[in-house]
This record gives C-alpha cells, structure tokens and sequence, in this order.
C-alpha cells in the first residue's frame, strides 16, 4: 500500500513539476526582477531628467516605474550573458562559476543535477541526429538511443552492410552512456524528436511523446480517431 503511494506520489509531482517551475519562473520574473530593474532604470531616468514620477501616459498613472520595462531587460540581459558565454572570457567565468558551487555541498548536489541536464540538452541535441531502438542488451529487449553517424574507416571494413553509431544513454542522466555499432537492419528509427527522446530518458520512462505526433489545429483525441 505504501510503495504504491509512494509511487503515485513521485507520478504526481513529476507531471505537476513542469507547470510549477513555469509558473515559479513567470513569478519570479513579474513579481520580482522585472519591478526591481523597472525600478532601478525609472531611478535613473528620474535623475537625468528624461522622465519624472508619477508618470501619466494615455490616462495610466504609474508611479515607480513602468511594467514590462524590467522584463525587456531581463530577456536581453540573458541574451548578452549568453553571447558572452560562448566567448573565452565567458567560458573562463563559468569554469570557475563551476569550481565555485562544487566546493558547497549542498548546493554541489542541486547544481550538478542542473548542469548535466541542460549539458545534455544543449550538447547532445546538436550531435544526436535521430532518435532510435535497438535490441540490446539481446533480442526482445529494446533500448532507446541516438544516432550519431555512420561507422566508417576500419570498422566498416571489417564489418558486413551499413554499420550505424548508436549512443545508448544512462537513466536519470543522459550525458553519460556507451557506443554500440549496429547493422542497419537492426535499428528502429523513431519519429520523436532528440528533446522528446532526452525526456524520455531522463524521466524514466515517464514522460511519453504523443503519438502520433500533434497536427497544428487538431487535438490529439480528434487525431487519434482518424489514424487507421
């Protein structure tokens, strides 16, 4: 009775986790950073001298700062962060940024977790070409992977038909796995996406793709009743 709670549990805030952390995120963005930077900037355009508050435009009254303005700034100070971050100074920073949290240790566990998960999505989605199946560890038993080329030089010399590079990741964490050489014939090529693939994975199994996949302007039920 309660390893089956305790299961629905794990269930329920996964599915619930997604919705959260967006609604956690938008909240922190309204609620906090964008009235500090509207604030901050509406402080300094009041000392110039470019606008004075209260400020009245169109009938509004607002009196500290402007909604929205925090926010156009947030998004494009993430933008500059990231052009910054693929410069040598930006990667120095976040080598040491890194160096930093894995001296703490409880902020060491929160923050590998993070990092592994947006390595994987930031890295492997630019490598992993398509998402696939093959039967491994032994037939009837399928593994989900990515394909990643074909084997070519000595191995496909010595190896009969089209051999494929298949990368076969770790579960909860994708950025770690193993290289299995796979004949053509073998392998499953699936229609999800690498993203949807990486969540599969990381979930455990538990966040599954739609399928078939979402027509723009259909519902998934509507879909599901046309597919033969």
């Amino acid at each position: 009775m309660f390893k089956r709670f305790r299961t629905y549990l794990i269930i329920g805030v996964i599915a619930l986790l997604p919705a959260l952390a967006t609604l956690y995120i938008l909240k922190l963005l309204f609620r906090i950073i964008d009235p500090t930077l509207g604030v901050a900037v509406a402080h300094v355009l009041d000392l110039v001298g470019v606008l004075k508050f209260p400020l009245e435009i169109g009938g509004f009254v607002f009196q500290t700062h402007i909604p929205g303005v925090g926010t156009i700034l947030t998004l494009i100070l993430l933008a500059w962060i990231g052009m910054i971050a693929r410069s040598f100074v930006g990667r120095q920073a976040l080598r040491y940024t890194d160096r930093l949290f894995y001296r703490i240790p409880l902020a060491r566990t929160i923050y590998s977790t993070v990092k592994q998960i947006t390595s994987a999505f930031e890295r492997d989605q630019a490598s992993f070409k398509k998402v696939v199946l093959v039967p491994y560890p032994r037939q009837g038993v399928y593994t989900m992977g990515f394909f990643t080329g074909d084997a070519n030089g000595e191995i496909q010399a010595k190896t009969k038909g089209r051999i494929l590079n298949i990368f076969l990741p770790t579960t909860p964490n994708p950025t770690s796995g193993w290289l299995v050489m796979v004949p053509e014939e073998d392998v499953i090529f699936l229609d999800m996406t690498v993203e949807q693939g990486l969540k599969y994975i990381i979930s455990g199994g538990v966040v599954t793709p739609v399928w078939p996949p979402v027509v723009p302007g259909h519902s998934p039920e509507l879909q599901k009743e046309k597919t033969p």
